[in-house]
């Protein structure tokens, strides 16, 4: 439930946050393609919290940013945070990242390579859409245990003008 919830509400601020350039530019170094899909592989802290979800969600993503060549990326727009539980979903970190490329990158093809890496090292697509210049990708990455699992929203999107964005949304497993 909350899975389908969060694919929701981060589709939603995806869209809204599309163009969002006022961050600070990021750097990223582009690991070797052993390193990259080990450390792309999520690993729930053996105690599992506020702290070690941020630490480890933040990790993930960074892990999942250097699939964008630095040289491609020209500022990160993050919004990371706990979100609090409700009523009916429990709390989970998220990160949201805008990350604004460069005019020569074609955000849906990078985001289609990028989705093509975390499927070989071991994530499971678990739906794609494509429209009028954006891609979107679900994936999650704990197969055997969904309850442990990462939850990522990956999308390319052409359609701002002079601005093309890749988004990285990430959901951490439920927090107890």
């Amino acid at each position: 439930m909350r899975r389908a919830a969060a694919v929701s509400a981060l589709l939603l601020a995806t869209l809204a946050l599309a163009g969002c350039t006022g961050a600070t530019p990021k750097s990223t170094a582009s690991p070797s393609p052993t390193s990259a899909l080990n450390s792309l592989q999520p690993v729930v802290p053996k105690t599992l919290n506020a702290a070690t979800a941020k630490t480890a969600t933040v990790n993930l993503a960074d892990s999942i940013d250097t699939l964008i060549a630095s040289t491609d990326v020209v500022y990160v727009d993050d919004h990371s945070q706990l979100v609090a539980a409700t009523k009916s979903t429990p709390s989970y970190y998220g990160v949201l990242r805008t990350i604004t490329v460069s005019t020569s990158l074609d955000p849906l093809q990078q985001a289609e390579a990028m989705e093509k890496i975390l499927v070989e090292a071991g994530w499971k697509e678990d739906q794609t859409a494509t429209d009028k210049g954006k891609y979107l990708a679900a994936l999650s990455s704990n197969i055997a245990a969904p309850a442990r699992s990462w939850f990522l929203l990956l999308g390319g999107d052409s359609t701002v003008t002079k601005q093309p964005v890749v988004t990285v949304q990430l959901a951490s497993p439920d927090l107890p």
